[in-house]
């Protein structure tokens, strides 16, 4: 097995050497680091986890451990977090949960506690205190839980704000009749302290309606328990059969607005001459969809930066206050709206 003193050798560098550059350490200089790194990858070498862990007590490895791992969003998130990871010198270990407590539970005890550093866990099923059976003390940043953080960091989407954004930004536009896409009809006041992210949009929706002087009503929003393209295609084809008349559609996410398009434009809806459509989210789709849609955009590599940073951070002692983070984000107008 090649060693990094077998590296150090070749490189004509100290072992120590080695090893900071391997770690992406910013004392070492970017051309030693080349070096370093050249000489490794010419002599196949492999990080010995267990052999590290025995050594330090540290794997250099984190855990992302999302809902699915298929739809768009997700995926982005995934490389945005493992490119900034490998860029500190942490491996990332990414697995899916599928909504199900018994994954939840599985994984949390068989790959992130045992052979990961820190943990990055955007919870569906378990309660923050069933978490906390499981991870002990390990740190952990929680992705957009369903209740107050209770001594974790925590990192959230203005999901809120972003709704609110580009519902105002419709009606600016002159949309007078909107739809919500994805979510059923509720009183504001039960859902404007909401911690569950679906809420919070609904909230951002009918808070800016109010803010515009109009009343939300159950007519405003299309129910659907799927956040997917294939089921929001088929819930606003259903609207626009019904007779409903409306000129905006605000859309949970971008994959719904996708959806939404596909199903307005196969309906003979003009977009956006009939029917303005904004998504949330900002995956790359989006942008080369025809036509290109409309979107409150989160800045992935800075959602990514501060996740990343927070972990390392407590993995190497940091014991300052839980933190609450939130993505950059930012409306990107587009094709999809007038």
């Amino acid at each position: 097995m090649v060693t990094m003193r077998d590296i150090a050798a070749k490189a004509g560098v100290s072992q120590a050497t080695v090893s900071y550059a391997l770690h992406a350490d910013p004392s070492i200089s970017p051309a030693t680091r080349d070096k370093v790194l050249k000489v490794a990858e010419e002599l196949h070498y492999t990080v010995n986890i267990s052999a590290r862990m025995l050594r330090s007590g540290k794997s250099n490895a984190i855990a992302l451990v999302l809902q699915e791992l298929h739809n768009p969003y997700s995926m982005h998130i995934s490389d945005a977090i493992s490119q900034y990871a490998l860029s500190r010198g942490y491996q990332t270990l990414i697995q899916q949960t599928m909504y199900a407590t018994e994954n939840e539970v599985s994984v949390l005890r068989h790959i992130s506690s045992e052979i990961c550093d820190g943990v990055i866990f955007s919870p569906t099923k378990l309660s923050l205190a069933e978490v906390r059976t499981r991870l002990g003390g390990k740190p952990t940043v929680m992705l957009n839980p369903l209740e107050q953080h209770a001594g974790y960091d925590m990192m959230n989407v203005a999901c809120e704000q972003g709704a609110f954004t580009a519902t105002s930004y419709l009606l600016s536009r002159g949309c007078k009749r909107l739809l919500f896409s994805c979510a059923n009809f509720r009183e504001y006041d039960d859902i404007k302290n909401a911690w569950d992210s679906g809420w919070q949009r609904v909230a951002g929706f009918q808070r800016a309606l109010w803010r515009n002087g109009i009343e939300p009503q159950p007519w405003n929003f299309v129910p659907n328990h799927s956040w997917s393209r294939e089921a929001s295609r088929d819930a606003i084809v259903d609207v626009v059969r019904s007779g409903l008349d409306f000129d905006g559609v605000v859309c949970v996410n971008d994959e719904s607005a996708i959806g939404v398009m596909r199903g307005l434009l196969d309906c003979g809806v003009r977009i956006p001459e009939d029917v303005s459509v904004t998504g949330l989210d900002g995956i790359e789709e989006g942008e080369f969809y025809t036509p290109s849609l409309t979107t409150i955009a989160m800045d992935f590599d800075d959602f990514a930066k501060q996740c990343v940073d927070t972990l390392i951070d407590r993995i190497n002692g940091a014991d300052d206050p839980p933190r609450e983070m939130t993505a950059v984000s930012r409306l990107v107008v587009r094709e999809s709206t007038r």
